[in-house]
């Protein structure tokens, strides 16, 4: 089964996500830069090299891990290293759109992994409504045929009204992340940007006390940092008031969330994931004192000389060493380069791919 089953398709635009450690294998001939000390890059250097070297992305217990290698592609844009690797893994994404927005289903249309390309396509400088050769080459298009209340989107419930809704036979997985991810795409993309009616959806979905919750028409508001960290940057980015308005009282939530070592939690630690994703958000707020204790909590989980050579740069999910170190490594390098998702290019990328100074 591939990572892009119907079964597995809600892992593939989330962030803090429990997994069994994915069967990657490093990448020979792969050009080093000289080592260094900067710790952005040096854990970019490290994922660079967990690319297949045949294929070009991630490879997982389930086969491509295309979610994950967009990941990767975005956090060696952020950090600025790897450029070479980064066009690599995004031709092999131009390649492969189908397997990852539809499970290779030509009936199916994930909403969160057309997002998620469209904001690659951008950093990496490649048009999105040319994003390969396949009918799915428009991302915009196609992103936007999902949104509920269009002309050409007229089977969602009246209160989904800006809504990018999965069409699928195996539900609607669609999110908070995704939502996010599709604004700053469509801001990104696109003159025009996201709709007001989208922009407003994520903005009403927003609980009593500023968080945000992951899944979407639940009775209960439960507040998400993963989610909350998206929806900031999504809407600080959109620029209208009432996203601002909305950005800054789930960034403030999220500096209550923070405990004493910068960290914040999501599934039941303190995490990684959630931490950077948190991270994010002070950013795109311009909060630098949480952003820097959260960067804090960060390094204090990278794998240094003391470390196993093969790891070293790596960012562990958390201080027991559980969870997925790829994962929270994609995640862990924008914010340690204070980038945010809006901001993330490619343009002034070197080449290598850094080792940590030892």
């Amino acid at each position: 089964m591939s990572d892009t089953s119907p079964l597995r398709r809600h892992f593939l635009v989330g962030a803090t996500v429990l997994l069994t450690p994915l069967l990657v294998l490093t990448t020979p001939g792969v050009a080093d830069a000289a080592p260094t000390r900067d710790r952005a890059d040096a854990a970019a250097g490290w994922l660079g090299r967990q690319l297949d070297a045949d294929t070009d992305v991630v490879q997982g217990q389930f086969g491509p891990d295309y979610g994950l290698t967009a990941d990767v592609v975005l956090a060696l844009d952020a950090a600025g290293v790897g450029r070479t690797t980064a066009r690599q893994a995004t031709a092999a994404l131009r390649r492969n759109v189908l397997a990852y927005t539809g499970g290779g289903d030509p009936t199916e249309f994930y909403a969160g992994s057309f997002a998620k390309l469209i904001v690659v396509a951008e950093a990496q400088g490649v048009p999105a409504r040319q994003f390969g050769r396949s009918a799915r080459s428009n991302l915009v298009v196609s992103l936007r045929s999902l949104e509920c209340g269009t002309p050409r989107r007229t089977d969602c419930a009246e209160v989904d009204l800006g809504r990018f809704s999965d069409r699928s036979q195996f539900g609607d997985f669609s999110n908070a992340i995704t939502q996010s991810l599709a604004l700053i795409g469509l801001d990104r993309a696109t003159a025009a940007g996201p709709s007001t009616a989208s922009v407003r959806y994520l903005r009403t979905q927003q609980c009593d006390n500023g968080s945000f919750p992951l899944t979407f028409g639940a009775t209960d508001c439960v507040a998400s940092v993963d989610a909350t960290g998206f929806a900031v940057q999504a809407l600080a980015s959109v620029g209208s008031r009432p996203a601002r308005v909305a950005a800054q009282e789930a960034g403030q939530w999220l500096r209550r969330q923070q405990n004493d070592d910068g960290s914040l939690s999501g599934n039941g630690s303190r995490n990684a994931n959630s931490t950077a994703l948190a991270a994010q958000g002070f950013d795109a707020l311009g909060l630098s004192r949480p952003g820097d204790r959260a960067r804090g909590f960060l390094r204090s989980l990278q794998v240094r000389c003391g470390g196993p050579a093969a790891r070293r740069g790596s960012v562990r999910y958390d201080a027991s060493g559980s969870g997925d170190a790829l994962r929270a490594t994609s995640q862990a390098v924008p914010a340690l380069a204070m980038v945010t998702l809006d901001d993330i290019t490619s343009e002034g990328a070197r080449r290598g791919l850094p080792t940590l100074a030892c």
